[in-house]
């Protein structure tokens, strides 16, 4: 569909069909000859997008580089659940990984086990395919079976399925549906908690914009 608005006469080529060495003549071509690119990533630009080797080889060139970032699908597919991730008192960090053992190698400290046993919430990306090691893993840094999940297909295009789940149930949950790329689970115990409150809206919390209510901010800080 993006596709759709370029110009009539931009000539459109389907990088999927391209290695790094073939993406550079065309950069060459743009700096000999003043032209336009625009690289399509899906995805986040900044997340397993392999962009950096492609911006340090624009630079090189001398061309030109803008990055427009779109919607990452880890806070697309919290917005379609209605969740925040980060609910106080329970979680306020989100960490974004895949499992280890796929085609890029993962440096020795980053491994899925190593970063559950922080309890907060994950993101966990190009891991569908090994959903049972992903849910092994999960379950042996520590997070509860009953530790809520969602898996989530295709988020934001007109086939998306978003499914909520548990951490004991995810891999049943994938295979369910056959799925196997292009599939993020999010997990952690702040997509079902409910009943805290953050000081942000307490009135005995105050900002640039807004004084505390006294007898509130003495609450607050009790």
């Amino acid at each position: 569909d993006v596709l759709e608005h370029a110009r009539p006469d931009a000539e459109i080529v389907d990088s999927s069909q391209l290695p790094i060495e073939g993406v550079l003549p065309l950069f060459r071509r743009a700096a000999a000859e003043g032209l336009t690119v625009a690289r399509i990533h899906s995805g986040d630009p900044a997340l397993w997008g392999a962009m950096q080797e492609q911006l340090d080889l624009c630079r090189a060139l001398g061309l030109e580089v803008q990055v427009v970032p779109g919607v990452s699908s880890f806070t697309a597919v919290a917005a379609i659940v209605g969740r925040e991730l980060t609910i106080p008192e329970v979680a306020q960090s989100v960490i974004l990984t895949r499992l280890e053992g796929g085609k890029t190698p993962m440096p020795p400290r980053e491994r899925v086990r190593d970063f559950a046993r922080h309890g907060t919430t994950m993101a966990l990306f190009l891991s569908a395919a090994r959903s049972g090691q992903v849910q092994a893993e999960l379950l042996a840094g520590g997070y509860q079976p009953d530790t809520p999940a969602v898996v989530a297909y295709q988020a934001t295009w007109p086939d998306e399925l978003v499914v909520r789940c548990t951490v004991g149930t995810l891999a049943a949950t994938v295979k369910e549906h056959r799925l196997w790329k292009h599939t993020l689970f999010l997990v952690g115990p702040a997509l079902g908690a409910a009943g805290t409150r953050s000081h942000l809206y307490h009135p005995g919390h105050f900002h640039t914009f807004r004084r505390a209510e006294p007898a509130a901010r003495a609450e607050l800080r009790r």
